[in-house]
């Protein structure tokens, strides 16, 4: 197979191998030198199971680069000629370049502590819809969010209201749908002299637009004003009905994977408003109004959110 006796003292190629024991598995070190010395190709194997199997492998790959060897033992020396011949009686074929890796590679004993074992496919990492990695949402695409805030109207009610805001909804992708439970007090006592104490009970129903920060909403509005005056007999409600629609811009800031806090401001457009008269003998002509809603109110508002 070698073509000529591969155990000879001048033989122009040296293979040499080493089987070591390194934890659970058997390594072999194979290095293949020139006459020279010079290392033409080195390899190693391992295995967890029998020698035999690794002998065997080992076999395989020196009859592999045997084969492929473009040098042959030289011809026997004639009686006349001399036993021993100096280097230049003993001409070979030029050595071919090693291949650069296999060119870099040390002995053997330092093959053998620097086999690499076979590589291992990594785990892909879960990644969002942009297709950086990140960690995998466990709330999935829809997400339940229940918030609590504190609120200051202007417009709602005669002078300003302030109040609490509970509101429940749903989350998915950018967008989110939500409804507002509101109670507002005025801070105003009196409306043109007349002692009153006013309430407003309203709710909204708020569908946003939501950016990494900014939000913007579009919302509508019903609820009622209420009116209770010192002295019952001279007022009479007559409308305490509101509705209203409008838009709102805020900002959110992430405090952790379940609770953000956020911010806002909004305009509302009363289309039906709460009007307040005195209360008088229906043939008298009609008194002149108290309050009524304005064409346009306000509200400033900061809250908490949890998600789940």
């Amino acid at each position: 197979m070698a073509g000529a006796d591969p155990f000879r003292d001048d033989a122009p190629l040296v293979v040499s191998v080493r089987i070591e024991r390194q934890g659970a598995e058997l390594v072999a070190s194979l290095a293949l030198r020139d006459g020279q010395g010079h290392t033409r190709w080195a390899d190693g194997l391992t295995t967890t199971s029998a020698c035999e199997v690794l002998v065997a492998g080992v076999g395989l790959a020196i009859a592999t680069q045997l084969l492929r060897a473009p040098e042959r033992a030289p011809a026997e020396p004639s009686p006349a000629e001399p036993s021993s011949r100096g280097p230049a009686q003993a001409p070979r074929e030029p050595p071919q370049a090693p291949p650069p890796a296999q060119a870099t590679r040390d002995a053997p004993e330092q093959v053998g502590r620097a086999v690499p074992e076979p590589p291992r496919p990594a785990a892909p990492e879960p990644s969002t819809s942009s297709g950086e990695p990140s960690k995998a949402d466990p709330s999935g695409p829809w997400r339940f969010v229940v918030g609590l805030g504190a609120i200051v109207g202007l417009g709602i009610t005669p002078g300003v209201a302030t109040g609490t805001t509970l509101a429940v909804g749903v989350h998915w992708s950018d967008w989110s749908v939500a409804l507002e439970a509101r109670g507002l007090v005025s801070l105003a006592k009196e409306v043109e002299g007349l002692p009153l104490g006013m309430t407003a009970f309203t709710a909204t129903t708020v569908g946003c637009l939501r950016g990494r920060h900014l939000f913007g909403c579009g919302l509508a509005t019903l609820g009622a004003v209420r009116f209770v005056p010192e002295d019952p007999w001279n007022m009479r409600l007559r409308s305490k009905a509101l509705v209203g629609v409008g838009i709102r811009l805020g900002c959110a800031w992430r405090l952790s994977d379940r609770w953000s806090v956020n911010g806002h401001a909004e305009a509302i457009w009363i289309a039906e408003d709460a009007v307040l008269r005195r209360h008088v003998d229906p043939a008298v002509t009609p008194p002149p109004l108290y309050w009524t809603s304005p064409p346009l109110g306000a509200a400033l508002g900061l809250g908490v959110t949890a998600s789940y």
